[in-house]
């Protein structure tokens, strides 16, 4: 008799988020074996043009290829999910002190990868990691809430009214309690 094959298993990692959405859990990103420490290169490209979906019925994963470009944010970023579209902010680059405040759409129908905001010092949330990420309803209208956050202090202009800034564990890192909202109609952040 032949011994089964193993069950596919993702490999172990840090730093990366897992949404569910329906009946199956969608995993993507974070620190991995072997990922490049770079901010862009084929092979951090092909690692993270991939995401792991689990089948909560079954508690089977598969990793799935996906299209479009990934983010470059790829550990500590903040994620949550609206019907069938996955959203991603900010994020650590995997390199030197490169941190992101764009915001991407992927969508669990046809594993596409959406740049809706890009990354830039000159607007919208600080450039960071490790904030976190809800979707709330206002008067019948989708929005994302990106909340607090860490990264660098000297390229984040300008700060939020009224938002605390204050000294990270790493000189040259602050950590913040802003709130930006992002209707998702109209594509705005604020």
């Amino acid at each position: 008799m032949a011994a089964k094959a193993p069950d596919y298993q993702p490999v172990k990692r840090r730093g990366h988020s897992t949404v569910r959405v329906g009946d199956y859990l969608y995993m993507w990103g974070g620190d991995q074996p072997d990922l490049p420490e770079v901010h862009d290169n084929e092979k951090k490209k092909s690692m993270c043009s991939v995401m792991e979906v689990c089948h909560l019925r079954t508690g089977r994963w598969e990793q799935k290829p996906t299209t479009g470009n990934p983010p470059l944010g790829v550990r500590g970023y903040a994620a949550a999910a609206i019907g069938r579209e996955i959203f991603y902010f900010g994020g650590y680059c995997n390199h030197d002190v490169c941190y992101h405040n764009s915001l991407y759409s992927f969508n669990v129908d046809t594993f596409k990868w959406k740049e809706l905001s890009p990354t830039t010092s000159h607007h919208g949330p600080m450039m960071k990691h490790h904030c976190d990420m809800i979707a709330i309803k206002v008067n019948g209208e989708d929005y994302l809430v990106v909340i607090g956050g860490y990264g660098p202090s000297s390229n984040n202009i300008p700060k939020q009214p009224g938002a605390q800034y204050s000294e990270g564990l790493i000189p040259g890192n602050q950590q913040c309690n802003e709130i930006h909202f992002y209707k998702l109609s109209t594509d705005w952040l604020h």
